[in-house]
């Protein structure tokens, strides 16, 4: 017989997602005041190349990999605290928190855009026949990466929330008795 999830768990959840909206906020915000600001588009920082692929370092680039890692911060912050209500966190589990979510960020979602955009492609095909039908003005390469990226953003969503939950967040008296 599955375990009845307790309301506290449900509401852990709730404030996870919630902190998750201030993240998404946090990492647009930022990126955006930094384009508009300092870093413009225009703005060149050389080349990068990743899988034999160049990269153009330009302002948006630089913004991004800046913002991200002000919401990735202000993420652990919240998470810790409000999320979890853990006051203090061992510096083990903060090397913790920041590899779990880069991985998450760097690696999986990556992973899913591509297998999404490439090999599996049938989800963005109904939501385009939908949105068709339903007469909005989407193309078919607009409902792929969005669903694409929506896809990437639940299942790192999820993954970041086990990951956190049961690695980082931990009570350490908890921990200690097990």
């Amino acid at each position: 017989m599955p375990k009845k999830k307790s309301s506290s768990e449900v509401a852990q959840l709730i404030r996870f997602v919630a902190v998750g909206v201030v993240n998404t906020l946090v990492d647009f915000v930022v990126l955006n005041v930094l384009v508009v600001t300092l870093l413009p588009k225009t703005a060149s920082f050389g080349n990068l190349v990743v899988s034999g692929q160049m990269i153009s370092l330009n302002g948006v680039v630089v913004a991004g990999v800046i913002s991200g890692t002000v919401a990735m911060i202000v993420s652990f912050l919240l998470n810790s605290r409000f999320t979890f209500r853990i006051r203090h966190v061992a510096r083990k589990r903060i090397v913790y928190f920041f590899t779990i979510t880069a991985f998450g960020l760097y690696i999986i979602r990556p992973a899913i855009l591509k297998i999404m955009t490439g090999a599996w492609v049938w989800p963005s095909t109904v939501v385009y026949k939908i949105t068709s039908f339903l007469r909005l003005p989407f193309s078919q390469s607009f409902d792929e990466r969005n669903t694409a990226l929506a896809a990437a953003i639940l299942i790192v969503l999820s993954y970041n929330y086990l990951m956190y939950k049961y690695f980082v967040f931990v009570d350490e008296k908890q921990v200690k008795q097990a």
